[in-house]
């Protein structure tokens, strides 16, 4: 178990929770903390309800046989029929002042709060991320602001779209290298409405016939920008009369900083400088070049398909009464 610490003084209730368990939600927390203030609790933990028979574990070379621990085998009920146990799911642990002086976490009078099982979600070890990630996207908390349907995705060439290398020719001739994953992933993003433009920062120019030919590849523009990269975008964003929420931007470095922080969805490769991972929303999990691109604009469009949801579901609400 991990150090208990003794908390400010002006501090009487404490609450330890933990990041790996993604899927809490704010109301989780207010209910819990009133069986302290209202009910007098002095300790309470976070539990989902499981369905499993287990059986008693048996050491290789033993001779007993194995019991159940959880069940009668000659009259196995159906899960319908059975209650199931309440298990710890980690999410998070109340304790009073007094107990956390006493050096423990769970004691007193105590009691549990159960959560649903959609939102019992603990990232352990790595298989877990991949079902994490996509129970995020349903189950997970967002702010009480709408999630907000992105309307134009702004990538960088360099270090995004491609891996950052530019090949040259004998004839003096640039060239770069497109993943068709990439580049499906943009398509996928352009028959759901969303504008792409490919932007080439000036530190790393592209010629313009290289441009021409990435455009008709992707049927995106190309836009090259300056070294104020977030002033430009800005303008670019006046004439679409958008705002950052609905706005993802893709970058792989420091000068994209600025744009990934602001942006309502920003995302870099795997591959990218830990400057540029800091503040993005989202890290691929594919490198530059390799997929990034495509993971991204798969996101986005989970996301959107998450938006339009919620607002069925609220046009259902709002009906009803």
């Amino acid at each position: 178990g991990s150090a208990v610490c003794c908390p400010p003084p002006e501090v009487d209730v404490i609450c330890h929770i933990q990041g790996t368990s993604p899927c809490l939600h704010p109301f989780h927390l207010k209910e819990a903390l009133e069986m302290i203030t209202k009910q007098g609790c002095q300790s309470i933990f976070s539990v989902v309800r499981r369905h499993h028979f287990r059986w008693q574990e048996v050491k290789k070379g033993g001779s007993v046989a194995t019991q159940p621990l959880n069940l009668d085998p000659s009259n196995r009920p159906r899960r319908q029929d059975w209650d199931g146990e309440l298990c710890e799911n980690g999410s998070f642990y109340f304790s009073t002042r007094a107990l956390i002086e006493e050096g423990v976490l769970q004691g007193g009078k105590w009691a549990y709060y159960e959560m649903l099982p959609e939102y019992s979600v603990d990232i352990d070890v790595d298989i877990d991320w991949p079902v994490a990630e996509q129970r995020v996207l349903r189950f997970g908390y967002f702010g009480l602001d709408k999630p907000e349907v992105v309307r134009l995705l702004l990538c960088n060439v360099s270090g995004c779209l491609t891996d950052g290398r530019v090949l040259i020719s004998d004839s003096g001739e640039g060239m770069v290298s497109v993943n068709t994953r990439d580049t499906m992933g943009i398509s996928m993003l352009q028959r759901e409405g969303v504008e792409v433009i490919l932007i080439s920062s000036g530190e790393d120019p592209m010629t313009k016939a290289l441009a021409d030919k990435l455009s008709q590849r992707t049927g995106s523009e190309v836009r090259q920008l300056s070294k104020d990269i977030q002033c430009e975008v800005k303008a670019m964003m006046d004439d679409r009369d958008l705002d950052w929420k609905e706005v993802a931007y893709m970058g792989n470095d420091a000068p994209d900083v600025d744009c990934l922080n602001l942006a309502g969805l920003s995302a870099v490769p795997r591959d990218a400088p830990v400057v540029a991972i800091n503040a993005a929303k989202y890290s691929c999990h594919n490198a530059a070049g390799l997929g990034a691109v495509r993971e991204f604009s798969e996101h986005i469009l989970l996301l959107k398909k998450k938006a339009k949801s919620q607002m069925e579901q609220d046009r259902i609400h709002r009906n009803t009464f």
